[in-house]
């Protein structure tokens, strides 16, 4: 009896295994699925055991370069190049910031390829770029383009993680410490808990500040500067994109005029493209050159204000309008002449053709027409509402 039992228990064994197998080879031959090893990828991350290296990253390294490289970038500008690389680098590289630790030299990588599509619209450095990486990185408020240092938003992406008591359960993971055996990528997660400690459990951030937060912890742990004075007008939201970044290239004196190109030994030529009577310099190319003098003299006559224009930046912490939104279209206005300016005269650097004073100005009329018909401005003010209809930008 008993023996039978074995051999009935061993033949149902023997069954249930082979059905078992039987079942695992169907599912696997449907589904195509196959056994696999370490590494191994899962959702399109490399999980690997040890240390991650610069080759298990290159993926991520060639899928950026790829993605901000496969649109025709010589056709977009410069606030084109940085808003794609901002959705770029917020869908592939967060991804992969919120699960660990990216190594360094990766990380180096992914913003020099970055900088150089923003400047150069390719990802090889060939020349400078135009204002350095930690100033494009600020803030924008302290003179920046909101652009982030990825490796301090990774550590904020993490330490989210650890607020929030995902990464471990039912244990006070203040005091948690890995122990010796723990994997490498673990204990670089660790590390986060121990950078943000002081700010975390601070008693005056306990008191008075909100629930923790990505962009708060990364607020803490950057260095930014000083509120700049000329923020309210390139973040104007009368201006064009493009019309911003060629104002906060001028406020951070940053345009290659002839002067400049001078003193960096590039030309020796310094003599303005537009009217030939003086060296090219800031001032003189868009306030006292007899090209842009004539192109002030008739925005001033159309939008029946005086514009003592000498120091563009003194001049918007200076000058007096009716109303806020009265100041807002002036200084779109006049960003974007200064911008139609400086594209004529490199044209006619190139070409030497300089167009008719009245076609820039219609130009600006046009785009001002075109932005203050498709944004939701309110006007409160009678005056200023009168204004905007005799010049013909009416919001309605």
């Amino acid at each position: 009896m008993s023996s039978g039992r074995k051999m009935n228990n061993g033949k149902s064994n023997f069954y249930s295994n082979g059905v078992s197998e039987a079942i695992i080879k169907g599912i696997k031959g449907a589904s195509g699925m196959r056994r696999g090893g370490i590494p191994f990828r899962y959702l399109g991350v490399k999980i690997v055991p040890k240390r991650m290296r610069i080759l298990d990253c290159q993926c991520l390294v060639d899928r950026v370069t790829e993605r901000i490289t496969r649109i025709g970038a010589k056709q977009l500008s410069y606030a084109g190049r940085l808003t794609l690389i901002k959705s770029v680098l917020s869908t592939l590289h967060m991804y992969w910031a919120r699960i660990f630790i990216l190594p360094k030299a990766v990380i180096s990588n992914i913003e020099a390829i970055c900088r150089a599509f923003l400047w150069h619209g390719h990802n090889s450095n060939e020349s400078p770029a135009l204002v350095s990486g930690k100033t494009i990185c600020q803030p924008k408020r302290k003179g920046g383009l909101g652009l982030k240092y990825l490796h301090l938003w990774n550590i904020a992406l993490l330490g989210k993680y650890w607020v929030h008591t995902v990464h471990i359960k039912n244990v006070n993971w203040r005091d948690y410490e890995p122990s010796i055996n723990t994997s490498w990528a673990w204990r670089r997660i660790c590390h986060v808990k121990n950078q943000l400690h002081s700010w975390l459990f601070d008693e005056n951030w306990r008191e008075g500040m909100p629930e923790y937060t990505v962009k708060l912890g990364y607020s803490w742990l950057v260095e930014e500067g000083f509120d700049v004075a000329w923020f309210p007008w390139v973040n104007n939201r009368i201006m064009l994109p493009k019309h911003k970044f060629f104002i906060w290239l001028v406020a951070q004196n940053r345009l290659l005029t002839q002067d400049r190109l001078m003193r960096m030994q590039i030309t020796h030529h310094n003599r303005c493209f537009l009217c030939e009577d003086a060296e090219e310099k800031f001032n003189h190319l868009f306030f006292r050159c007899s090209f842009s003098r004539q192109c002030l003299g008739l925005l001033e006559e159309w939008l029946q204000v005086c514009l003592p224009i000498h120091e563009v930046i003194d001049w918007w912490l200076t000058v007096r309008a009716r109303s806020l939104l009265m100041k807002q279209v002036l200084a779109a206005a006049i960003a974007q002449l200064m911008y139609l300016i400086w594209n004529v005269r490199n044209r006619c650097r190139v070409e030497s053709v300089i167009p008719l004073f009245v076609v820039l100005i219609k130009q600006v009329k046009e785009t001002l027409q075109m932005k203050m018909r498709g944004s939701t401005v309110i006007v409160r003010s009678r005056c200023t509402e009168e204004w905007l209809s005799s010049v013909g930008l009416s919001c309605t």
